[in-house]
């Protein structure tokens, strides 16, 4: 059952790294429908600052980076994850392991998105941790080492 519940997680950070690269792009062609949000963007877009090293960013560039980042690296988390999976047989441990670390994590980022964003991205979250806590709590105990 932890396997299944530990794929089933990986496959929600997966899901959620591309659900958000949709609604990234949305940002991405954004116009805004009213004054007020077009006159946001603008701002946002206007006005870059020098970062240091020649680097010149606007706050749109900088949001932008955030948003495609929050959409690679969950789906490159659940990809590690499946790549574990696939090998966890060389390793007796590692699939509970792993599952405390992304249950750690995932915990933390569904806490972080109750407080701070929309239901989209708690929702998945929430799966996610979910998934890999229950993985956590039906993974048989650690291996014994022999002595």
């Amino acid at each position: 059952m932890s396997r299944k519940l530990f794929a089933a997680g990986c496959w929600v950070l997966i899901a959620l790294g591309f659900v958000h690269l949709m609604g990234h792009y949305g940002l991405m062609t954004a116009q805004g429908d009213t004054d007020a949000e077009k006159q946001l963007l603008s701002l946002m877009r206007g006005n870059p600052q020098d970062m240091g090293l020649g680097f010149v960013r606007s706050m749109f560039d900088i949001v932008a980076g955030f948003s495609l980042t929050f959409s690679i690296l969950p789906a490159g988390t659940g990809l590690l994850g499946l790549v574990l999976l696939r090998h966890e047989g060389r390793a007796p441990g590692l699939l509970r392991q792993a599952s405390i670390v992304h249950a750690g994590v995932y915990g933390i980022m569904t806490g972080v998105a109750f407080r701070y964003w929309f239901p989209a991205p708690l929702f998945f979250l929430a799966a996610a941790f979910l998934c890999f806590a229950a993985a956590v709590a039906t993974a048989p105990g650690r291996p014994v080492s022999g002595a």
